[in-house]
C-alpha cells in the first residue's frame, strides 16, 4: 500500500489532532474522522480510497457489520471496492450528528443509490485509538427492533 504510512503520520502530527494515549476524542476530531471515513466508502479510485482510510483510521482497525468482518484497514479498503463495484453510483450520507465521549462515537448514515431513490439507514459505533484515529467500526443496518412485549 502506497503511501498509507506517510498519511498517518501527516494526519497524526497535525497540531488540531489529538495526541498518543488521549484518553478522549474532541467532537470536531471525531466528526472529521467521520466524514473521511465516509468519504472512503464512495470513493471509486482505489488509490485515493485507501489514503483516505490511512489517514483516519489505524493500519490494524477491524471493522463488522451484518455482511463482514474485517481484521483490517487494508481489508475495509478492499472491500469497499467490492460493494461500489456490485452497487455503481450509490454512495452514503451521514444523517445525524457524530455524538462522542471518551474515545467512542456515533453516527447514522443513509444509502442514496444511483437513481437518487433513499435506501437503507444504519447506525455505526466507532471506537478510536489513542491517536485520535478509527480503531474499530461496529455497523447495524436498518432501525432497532422494538421490544419484546
Amino acid at each position: 500500500m502506497q503511501g498509507s504510512n506517510e498519511g498517518a503520520e501527516v494526519y497524526v502530527n497535525e497540531p488540531s489532532n489529538q495526541t498518543m494515549g488521549a484518553t478522549s476524542i474532541g467532537p470536531d476530531q471525531a466528526r472529521r474522522c467521520i466524514d473521511a471515513y465516509i468519504d472512503a466508502w464512495n470513493e471509486p479510485q482505489a488509490d485515493t480510497r485507501r489514503q483516505i482510510l490511512a489517514e483516519v483510521m489505524a493500519d490494524d482497525a477491524v471493522y463488522a457489520d451484518p455482511a463482514a468482518q474485517l481484521d483490517s484497514r487494508a481489508a475495509l479498503a478492499e472491500y469497499i471496492g467490492v460493494v461500489l463495484d456490485k452497487h455503481p453510483g450509490r454512495r452514503i450520507v451521514r444523517t445525524s450528528g457524530v455524538d462522542a465521549h471518551n474515545l467512542v462515537c456515533r453516527f447514522n448514515w443513509r444509502l442514496v443509490r444511483a437513481d437518487g431513490t433513499q435506501g437503507q439507514e444504519s447506525v455505526d459505533f466507532v471506537d478510536f485509538a489513542g491517536d485520535g484515529r478509527i480503531r474499530r467500526v461496529t455497523g447495524f443496518f436498518g432501525p432497532l427492533t422494538p421490544a419484546e412485549e
